[in-house]
């Protein structure tokens, strides 16, 4: 079997353009969240100061990600054919959020996001969008690992681009009575619930070999992955974490190693989620739980839905690369309950070899991925 690493990364977030502006970013403790005059006064993370029109911005920002990601990897040599794509979105932008008109030859040219990438990019390997709710970019990032594990493609643009500033998506959230009202604080005792963002993870993934031989620059090797389901209900999970710890545990017995240094958990801030999330973890840690860092990027970027996991694995190889944990902000008051090293408000330097991205969506979908530096 091939082995797997990423050689570029490409970001668009509500804390910047790029990758190094948005670390940056995290790193010194910045939240992009805040009240939304258009969506009267809910909190949200958008992409500021991003001139083109609602209509297009998913496309725009899927566009720009990709962009930086294979500039970074500068893939020279590559035949067209054994470079696949697996970029998706798990929802369309409907439209401009002022209007009530739904333009539905919008909605079906965002539903193929990843096929209008592979055409500007003259790419001519596999290509498949993956719709997987919250898991979306984490599932696509899995596909493209397993094509180049099997030897289908040599390199594979893969991720997640999100956009879902309409009213009729932030309505339906707000019913479920997962949005924050006044603050995102993961794990903390106060919490509320989560801020909707928008933004765009995209990376190229290649085959190890051919990467050291061609010299490139390499971030990290996914080293394990794990796809699962909870069936306890449409955005419930098993409330002792059981089917998440089995996850995991199939993704560290991948990896070759049960140990990790770092954790991205998907940590929402909504009750339930930051409680279970904890009990899979030291279910699958025990004692070693204890000296693993982890935090929830959610507080800083907003939860960017089916782009998350994609982003927050480009945070994973940023933390191992620079050997800083980003924080988890607005942890004042911890919950009794999630009694885990949260990073909390600050980031914290220390050595790193190992880290892990956790990914959870409603349907029950369960996205694990490991990564060696």
């Amino acid at each position: 079997m091939n082995k797997v690493v990423v050689t570029g990364i490409g970001l668009v977030t509500p804390l910047g353009f790029g990758r190094e502006k948005t670390w940056s970013e995290l790193l010194s403790g910045k939240s992009a969240i805040s009240p939304d005059n258009s969506n009267h006064g809910m909190l949200c993370a958008e992409v500021k100061n991003f001139p083109v029109p609602k209509e297009v911005r998913l496309t725009s920002m899927a566009f720009l990600a990709a962009s930086e990601a294979i500039k970074d990897s500068n893939p020279e040599g590559v035949l067209p054919e054994n470079f696949g794509c697996t970029v998706s979105v798990s929802k369309p932008n409907l439209g401009a959020s002022d209007s009530n008109k739904i333009n539905f030859s919008e909605i079906f040219l965002q539903s193929t996001l990843g096929e209008q990438l592979y055409r500007i990019f003259r790419l001519k390997g596999p290509l498949q969008n993956i719709v997987a709710a919250c898991v979306t970019g984490t599932h696509s990032v899995i596909l493209a690992a397993e094509w180049i594990e099997k030897g289908i493609c040599d390199m594979v643009l893969a991720g997640a681009c999100e956009s879902s500033m309409y009213p009729l998506y932030l309505a339906g959230f707000k019913s479920m009575g997962v949005l924050a009202k006044k603050t995102v604080s993961p794990f903390d005792k106060k919490r509320e619930g989560f801020a909707i963002g928008e933004g765009a993870g995209i990376f190229v993934l290649e085959n190890k070999q051919k990467a050291v031989m061609r010299g490139a620059k390499i971030y990290g090797e996914i080293s394990g992955w794990a796809m699962s389901n909870n069936v306890c209900g449409s955005v419930a999970f098993n409330s002792e974490g059981k089917v998440i710890s089995q996850a995991i545990d199939k993704a560290l017995v991948k990896s070759g190693s049960d140990k990790v240094d770092y954790i991205n958990a998907h940590g929402t801030a909504t009750k339930l989620n930051d409680h279970i999330e904890t009990k899979a973890i030291k279910k699958s840690f025990g004692k070693k739980t204890e000296s693993i860092p982890v935090s929830s990027t959610k507080a800083a970027t907003g939860h960017l839905l089916g782009a998350s996991g994609a982003v927050e694995l480009a945070f994973c190889l940023l933390a191992l690369r620079d050997h800083v944990v980003p924080p988890t902000l607005n942890l004042h008051n911890p919950d009794p309950e999630c009694d885990l090293d949260y990073t909390p408000n600050k980031s914290r330097s220390m050595l790193m070899q190992r880290a892990m991205s956790l990914s959870f969506g409603f349907g029950g979908q369960i996205g694990v991925l490991i990564v060696n530096k």
